[in-house]
């Protein structure tokens, strides 16, 4: 009686599992942004012109680039839009090289630009400034374009 009485248990356990389902649930699922390869390189080229702006002292060309909020960060100090254009203009690069350039998407708007940057400058008060740098800049897309609001680079020792 008691081996029936397990076969039937068995048996309708069976039965019960059988018409499980699964659910599907997705509140803890999170969905990275993904960037079109147009906005990539737009991101990398915007990033790009703005070092070569600051090198030939094209203000206008940089302000096309930052947003009125544009804030840098240069290890010590911290720059807004005004600051960083004044140095620019106070400064003198004389070289620089971005290498292993890659872009990382944040939100559908936002998306950071990250590479390292080898540079010669001679800063608004004469001393030579030749650091190998990670640097990233913060982009984000404002009225269809592509502007940037924050840089920051920090040294690489070797």
């Amino acid at each position: 009686m008691k081996q029936r009485f397990n076969c039937l248990v068995a048996a309708i356990l069976v039965i019960s599992f059988s018409n499980c389902t699964s659910k599907t649930t997705t509140s803890s699922i999170s969905v990275l942004p993904i960037l079109s390869a147009e906005d990539n390189k737009i991101i990398i080229q915007r990033e790009i012109s703005s070092w070569e702006f600051g090198k030939t002292k094209n203000v206008s060309g940089l302000k096309e680039i930052y947003a009125d909020d544009y804030t840098a960060f240069f290890g010590k100090s911290v720059m807004n839009e005004a600051d960083v254009l004044r140095t620019f203009q106070n400064s003198t690069i004389r070289s620089y090289h971005l290498s292993n350039i890659r872009v990382k998407p944040l939100a559908d708007n936002v998306a950071v630009v990250y590479y390292e940057l080898e540079q010669d400058v001679v800063d608004e008060n004469g001393d030579k400034w030749t650091p190998f740098v990670a640097s990233s800049t913060t982009y984000v897309k404002r009225g269809g374009t592509w502007r940037a609001v924050f840089y920051q680079e920090s040294e690489i020792k070797n």
